[in-house]
């Protein structure tokens, strides 16, 4: 959290020089779907993404997204299947398993804003599109079984930018992630729903005509 708050200060001393461009710092909930929740079936509250959009046009911006979230599910007295390091067969287990699924995703962001920067509120939708890095992590007793690979990935996203000032702003968006199968399935696809909220740092006049 320190980190954090480190980051938005800097950030907002940022802001005076962002003109036409913003820096969003976002606080993430994701609810896992598909293959996903069958391995882990909670929602993950350790979330958070940070963003860079600059406007092209009065509403249309282009930008850069690195996030991260975190999915844990403890499962009792439950049987799992297992690969160990240096050996290709597959061992199966019971007893009580913690199961994780960490990812980062680093994705180019394009938006479409509905209204002008003159708007209280201005609604927009995007799409994203890049690589996650996925670690699948499955632990019994003492053992445990970790993959991760690079995955394929794609976000469309609804949301709002709500402008308290001319450098400061709220963001609320919701987000659909997909992310293709790797290591030939034993990562399976990833899906999610995201919910964002967090501060926009920007310049003055950040998607109003000149």
């Amino acid at each position: 959290m320190k980190k954090l708050l480190i980051i938005a200060i800097v950030l907002f001393g940022m802001s005076p020089l962002l003109k036409a461009q913003m820096l969003n710092l976002n606080y993430q909930i994701s609810v896992p779907l598909g293959d996903l929740s069958d391995f882990t079936d909670k929602a993950s509250f350790r979330g958070m993404d940070i963003e860079y959009h600059k406007f092209m046009t009065d509403r249309f911006s282009m930008g850069l997204a690195v996030g991260w979230n975190v999915f844990y599910q403890d499962e009792n007295h439950a049987t799992g299947n297992f690969h160990f390091k240096g050996n290709d067969n597959l061992y199966t287990m019971t007893g009580n398993q913690y199961r994780y699924v960490n990812t980062v995703p680093i994705m180019a962001i394009g938006r479409y804003f509905l209204t002008d920067g003159t708007s209280a509120v201005q609604p927009f939708l995007g799409l994203g599109a890049g690589a996650r890095w996925t670690e699948k992590r499955l632990e019994v007793g003492q053992y445990s079984s970790t993959l991760s690979r690079w995955q394929f990935t794609f976000a469309p996203e609804v949301g709002m930018l709500v402008p308290f000032n001319d450098q400061i702003g709220l963001n609320v968006a919701a987000r659909y992630s997909y992310g293709t199968k790797a290591s030939h399935g034993r990562i399976p696809e990833f899906q999610s729903v995201t919910f964002s909220v967090g501060l926009v740092f920007m310049g003055n006049n950040n998607n109003s005509n000149e």
